[in-house]
């Protein structure tokens, strides 16, 4: 078996994993032979195109409970936002937000068409015919079925860690790609909340006398 392969994209690669000090196998991960497909999300951009900031903002409190009417506070100071800047920052993460979904989304469906046999779990060995052997006339009888091949057992050990391997890297990275989704989704509701604020903007009474 050859050596580690330095790359000049991974500069902190992981260790090699201990050896048991008494020459056996190390152990089997946690996640070893569990299909963890059920936990890899399929991620899509919700939105074409952003709401607009006209419209009226939504609670996104997420503790379920109606938090009490806030009182009215003292007049504020100067206030400035530049909702156009805004909005273009907000359409171009969109745009890069769809480029990775696809690309995850790619990735996702060809680890779950090829998980199965990309490592060589089912690789098999033809069945001999026996046409042209010359021990058949010694009563030599060819397999009549297709066998294992000699590397298919390692593959399937192999893979039983593997495929939760990869399944936990889609995992993160599809999180990942909802947290984005989720900023993007309070940008919005940021430039909802400043226009509903410049809408319901008074000037104050005029002072007395």
């Amino acid at each position: 078996m050859s050596g580690p392969i330095d790359s000049k994209y991974d500069t902190t690669p992981l260790p090699e994993p201990e050896e048991p000090a008494d020459g056996t196998a190390p152990e089997p991960s946690a996640d070893n032979g569990k299909d963890l497909s059920g936990l890899v999300p399929e991620d899509k951009v919700a939105w074409d195109t952003p709401p607009s900031f006209n419209l009226d903002p939504k609670d996104v409190n997420s503790s379920g409970s109606n938090p009490p009417e806030p009182k009215p506070g003292p007049p504020s100071g100067n206030l400035r936002v530049d909702l156009a800047s805004l909005r273009t920052g907000e359409k171009s993460m969109l745009v890069e937000a769809r480029e990775a979904v696809a690309k995850y989304e790619e990735v996702r469906a060809h680890v779950a068409s090829v998980k199965d046999t990309v490592f060589g779990q089912t690789a098999k060995d033809k069945a001999d015919t026996g046409e042209g052997h010359t021990s058949l006339a010694s009563g030599y009888k060819p397999p009549q079925e297709d066998s294992d091949n000699p590397f298919a057992p390692a593959a399937r050990e192999f893979a039983a860690e593997m495929n939760p391997a990869m399944e936990r890297a889609l995992l993160q990275v599809g999180s990942a790609l909802e947290k984005f989704g989720e900023y993007i989704a309070l940008l919005n509701h940021s430039g909802q909340v400043y226009a509903h604020t410049d809408r319901e903007s008074r000037f104050p009474p005029p002072p007395a006398g």
